[in-house]
């Protein structure tokens, strides 16, 4: 039987179909992504840890000692049965020149000392009973009292420093100090400033001994001689001195 031109052709095209259609079958199909995994935002990746650095640890200063304390300090006090103060004065006697020397035990004060830091060493206020001079004549001791001191109306007489100098920055057992004591010394009521060498000898840690020495106007303190028919030519100018033992407290 033959086939008609149309049905020819319509049969072609039937068979080219069915072969495209066998061959798009076999082809690899690509894999569908999981609608899930592929709407997923990618967690950014974890920071690395951080590495603490390690510290070297710096070298600590030594601590300053503490400065010394007051209670570190020693007080010590005059000894008046080892200690006395003086006074020196020139006159004529019966026309013959003559030093008098008045001792005084009656004396009281205090230093205080820190070993570790003398150079805060103060003294405080010397005192001496005005009525304890001896000289080698009891009249001249009666007129010194009564009418020179007047010692019933002022009984004490007083030196209170207000400055110290030569203080070393050191102090050992034996040594000596040497100091220029300037204070305020009152004698009848009269206070001027006078300044006393000192020398201070550290003998132990329980013992000192201070010595010093000034010089001074009688007419400052208006110490007036009384008119006595043997003496004459009292001179202006007095020593005062003193040798004291302290003893600590």
């Amino acid at each position: 039987m033959r086939l008609s031109n149309r049905a020819l052709i319509v049969t072609v095209i039937l068979i080219l179909l069915l072969v495209a259609a066998a061959c798009s079958s076999n082809q690899p199909q690509a894999p569908i992504a999981d609608e899930q995994t592929a709407n997923t935002p990618i967690p950014p990746a974890a920071p690395a840890p951080a590495v603490e650095a390690t510290a070297t640890p710096a070298t600590e200063a030594p601590a300053a000692p503490a400065p010394p304390s007051a209670s570190d300090s020693i007080t010590f006090a005059v000894d008046p049965t080892q200690s006395e103060a003086r006074f020196v004065i020139n006159e004529e006697l019966m026309g013959n020149p003559k030093t008098v020397v008045g001792t005084n035990n009656g004396v009281s004060g205090e230093v205080t000392v820190n070993p570790a830091a003398p150079t805060g060493l103060q003294i405080g206020p010397i005192a001496i009973n005005a009525g304890g001079f001896v000289t080698d004549s009891d009249r001249r001791n009666g007129a010194i009292n009564r009418f020179v001191l007047q010692s019933g109306n002022y009984p004490t007489i007083t030196f209170t420093p207000t400055a110290i100098e030569g203080i070393p920055a050191a102090v050992s057992i034996g040594d000596t100090l040497n100091l220029q004591v300037t204070g305020d010394l009152t004698i009848r009521e009269i206070s001027r400033a006078e300044t006393f060498t000192v020398t201070v000898q550290v003998v132990s840690t329980s013992e000192l001994r201070i010595s010093g020495a000034t010089q001074i106007l009688r007419e400052n303190y208006e110490l007036t001689i009384p008119s006595v028919p043997s003496v004459a030519n009292v001179t202006n100018e007095v020593q005062l001195q003193f040798d004291f033992v302290a003893r600590a407290q």
